[in-house]
């Protein structure tokens, strides 16, 4: 661990990676420098068969990466769903206060230990139309951090996963972002989200049942003129709405 963290030149040099092995240079060097040993970042996806514009990077040992391919973890992985429920990244010490673990998802956090993995931080990165993914940094010891090693680590993860994206997906952007809605047509997708009617709707939002079947048919020209059940999914896989807007709205 280096006397000193410079985290602009550690931030240059992913902004300019122009490969994932180098990706995964800068990666050990920032593990390194903050106290970590190993790391681990990418999309929560199955590593036999992943899907388009998606990665896995690590410099996890090699039989427990075999292990946890052999033996399908990311199915259950304990702290890649713990973490999804926080927003500030997760020390793999609070998993138990998040999640309640089945006996398969304890034996993977007492296996990892014997890889040194025996304490770590992961930072999620969730972008709309794309699978779920973290970064996480491994060690042995805790005590061998860094000083504000963990807001620095959920940076670093950061600026790692976007170098990534930017390896991984075509030159044009990959998948087209979301149709822009304005705020009434919001309004109308989460209501047919929530199974209403164009009547019902009219009624919740005290407007004519003609002006509320053409807010719904306004989103559905957006996405193609799809159905209702593929509209609703294609907008939660999108961003658009969220399940708390769908429940609590």
């Amino acid at each position: 661990m280096v006397a000193t963290f410079d985290f602009g030149v550690h931030e240059e040099g992913f902004r300019s990676a122009r490969s994932p092995e180098l990706v995964a240079e800068l990666l050990t060097a920032a593990a390194h420098d903050l106290g970590f040993e190993q790391f681990m970042i990418g999309h929560h996806v199955d590593p036999v068969a992943p899907p388009r514009y998606t990665f896995q990077l690590s410099n996890y040992h090699p039989d427990w990466v075999e292990q946890a391919i052999l033996k399908r973890h990311f199915e259950v992985d304990p702290v890649h769903i713990a973490v999804m429920r926080t927003a500030s990244g997760l020390q793999w010490s609070e998993v138990p206060r998040l999640l309640r673990l089945s006996p398969r998802q304890s034996r993977i956090l007492e296996r990892a230990q014997a890889y040194g993995l025996c304490a770590g931080y992961t930072a999620a990165f969730n972008v709309p139309g794309e699978p779920r993914g973290s970064c996480s940094f491994g060690t042995r010891s805790p005590e061998r951090l860094r000083r504000n090693a963990l807001p620095i680590a959920a940076c670093i993860g950061g600026y790692a996963f976007e170098a990534m994206r930017r390896l991984v997906q075509p030159a044009d952007g990959g998948p087209a972002p979301p149709p822009a809605l304005s705020q009434r047509e919001h309004i109308a997708l989460i209501r047919v989200a929530q199974g209403k009617s164009d009547i019902e709707i009219s009624m919740m939002e005290k407007i004519a049942p003609s002006t509320a079947h053409e807010r719904v048919e306004n989103v559905r020209r957006a996405y193609g003129g799809a159905v209702r059940p593929y509209l609703v999914a294609r907008a939660l896989y999108d961003g658009q709405i969220s399940f708390r807007e769908i429940f609590e709205s």
